[in-house]
């Protein structure tokens, strides 16, 4: 008879039950932001010091500590990093899809949504769609790159290239989408400057995933193994409450007075954008003449962005506009519905 009072045989089934239903504990979490928001505007104003370089200051908060977790997590988890440059030319394509296809995107969706909303709604959803798409790929794009049998040490290089240029790419993609689309947004994007991008990214993305490779030599892999279940419920618990802090800050007055236009409008083009980047990732991988598992790899890595280091710059930047972040709540429910659609489609797929 199983021991149940196993604290790790309990963890690790609390982590099966996390990542089983995260989908509609995500949903939950948005929820419970959008009615309680009291404890997560706690989470995003506790500061745990100021931190300065590079020329910028920044208060080290709680939120950019759970997202260096993440990131330090995924990098000690990582499985075969001798194989990360195996297909060069998958790599660079994926980091240019990623680099220029929301340029395209948000060119011709600027344009649309000029006919469709007003200035001020059009701004809030094209520059967080820009954040969003500026941002490196999401970790959890290599989960379900694993879950598909896809080609895992392209997903984890992608991830891992994406993360450690994305002080210099970052820069350069909002310049570019601000450029070519109708509209000035230099204003709303300089505001970026005011949250310290670049210190942010250095602590809560580069930093943590370089401590996390080098620690695997020294813990070893057998160890590492042995914290998976534990890692794997953190990372879920990690990415929950980031996501119900980011809520209570943008949905409280989206359920008080809902603006009905603007909703449409977040929901429409932000699943537009992502549909385009998951389809696009195949696309180009067929062009490529890749195999069916780096095809499903750049699917994963060229769809799925990371919307925790998105919320957490728009959250530091964009204080007094928290309607910015609504859309990137939108984007990160609906990536997460395509890539758990595709998981199940290819699984049903596989199984004939």
């Amino acid at each position: 008879m199983p021991n149940t009072h196993n604290p790790e045989g309990l963890g690790a089934r609390f982590s099966h039950f996390l990542h089983r239903y995260f989908l509609g504990l995500l949903i939950g979490s948005y929820v419970l932001g959008g009615l309680f928001p009291w404890f997560g505007k706690l989470i995003c104003h506790i500061s745990l010091g100021q931190i300065s370089g590079f020329g910028e200051t920044t208060s080290f908060s709680i939120s950019m500590l759970m997202l260096g977790i993440l990131l330090f997590n995924a990098a000690l988890s990582l499985e075969r990093v001798r194989d990360l440059i195996r297909t060069p030319r998958f790599l660079f394509a994926g980091l240019a899809a990623n680099l220029f296809l929301p340029v395209i995107v948000l060119y011709f969706t600027s344009y649309a949504m000029g006919f469709w909303s007003t200035s001020e709604h059009l701004q809030a959803v094209i520059v967080a769609l820009a954040l969003l798409s500026a941002v490196p790929i999401a970790g959890s794009a290599t989960a379900y790159t694993q879950n598909t049998d896809g080609d895992v040490p392209l997903s984890i290089g992608l991830v891992l290239l994406s993360t450690f240029l994305s002080p210099w790419l970052m820069p350069i993609s909002l310049h570019l989408i601000n450029y070519f689309s109708f509209g000035d947004y230099t204003p709303a994007l300089l505001q970026l400057k005011t949250g310290a991008p670049t210190l942010v990214l250095f602590l809560s993305v580069l930093l943590p995933s370089v401590l996390g490779l080098g620690m695997r030599p020294l813990l070893g892999v057998q160890r590492i193994q042995s914290f998976k279940p534990t890692l794997k419920l953190l990372n879920s618990t990690c990415l929950l409450l980031l996501n119900y802090a980011m809520a209570s800050i943008a949905l409280p007055q989206v359920f008080a007075s809902p603006d009905w236009g603007f909703l449409a409008t977040a929901l429409i083009f932000g699943s537009l954008l992502c549909t385009i980047d998951f389809f696009s990732g195949w696309w180009i991988a067929r062009i490529l003449r890749a195999k069916t598992a780096q095809c499903l790899a750049l699917m994963f890595g060229v769809g799925m962005n990371n919307n925790g280091t998105a919320l957490v710059l728009a959250s530091l930047a964009f204080v007094n506009s928290p309607k910015i972040l609504v859309p990137m709540i939108f984007y990160n429910l609906v990536q997460n519905v395509i890539a758990s659609g595709a998981v199940t489609f290819v699984s049903v797929r596989s199984d004939r």
